[in-house]
């Protein structure tokens, strides 16, 4: 990305990023769920594929992550402000998060077809369930009990991105809230200034209507006295 890019592009970049991230995401889960991920043959080209994917979404990411920073240095030449900063950089950073979850699928689906690569047949722990079962049987059982570890570890993964999320969302809101309360007492200091500067002004009228009566009274007399010569 350029160093001119305007906020307004650098948005719409994250935007198009998101939506074709989304598309990826979708399409390793749907994988993942129809065995269409993990072993050998198609699916390693597959992965090896969904990675490539991933990676170019990286550097994408890195190159938003750069631009964004400069906007952070420097908020008043691209004329953006702390709040949409804070916002901005939640939302890069929750499509961080989403990536690297989908890095890691993709990086246990490397470890399973290294074992089946190796041929390496898992240990299972010997009980009355699992005793008069064949290996065929308990290869299965263990390929299940892996399953669902993995989806244990993404649903926990899920939980803490969610955490995430939420702590950016209140820190936003946090940093909205400073700026409405760095502006209302801004206005109240103002308002102030304003109160004193006008009591002042009343004051000084009032002293100089009060110095002023002798004298118009004087006047009044005079013209009293004038009046009833004449007349």
């Amino acid at each position: 990305m350029s160093g001119r890019v305007t906020p307004q592009e650098w948005m719409e970049s994250l935007e198009r990023l998101q939506r074709k991230f989304r598309s990826i995401q979708s399409r390793v889960r749907e994988s993942k769920n129809q065995k269409q991920l993990y072993g050998a043959g198609e699916n390693v080209k597959r992965r090896y594929k969904y990675k490539a994917d991933v990676s170019r979404v990286e550097k994408k990411v890195s190159e938003l992550d750069t631009m964004l920073s400069m906007m952070e240095d420097m908020p008043r030449r691209f004329e953006i402000s702390a709040g949409e900063l804070s916002r901005r950089r939640g939302l890069l950073t929750r499509l961080k998060n989403d990536v690297v979850e989908v890095s890691n699928i993709l990086a246990r689906g490397r470890e399973r077809v290294d074992r089946n690569d190796f041929q390496f047949t898992p240990q299972v722990e010997e009980s009355l369930e699992t005793r008069h079962m064949s290996n065929e049987q308990l290869m299965q059982r263990q390929q299940h009990e892996e399953l669902k570890q993995e989806q244990h570890l993404d649903d926990i993964l899920r939980g803490v991105s969610t955490l995430k999320d939420i702590g950016y969302e209140i820190n936003n809101e946090l940093t909205f809230q400073g700026e409405l309360l760095d502006g209302l007492e801004e206005g109240v200091d103002k308002t102030g200034q304003n109160i004193s500067r006008n009591t002042h002004r009343v004051a000084t009228i009032s002293r100089e209507s009060t110095s002023c009566w002798p004298m118009f009274i004087m006047i009044f007399l005079l013209f009293v006295i004038v009046f009833l010569l004449i007349w």
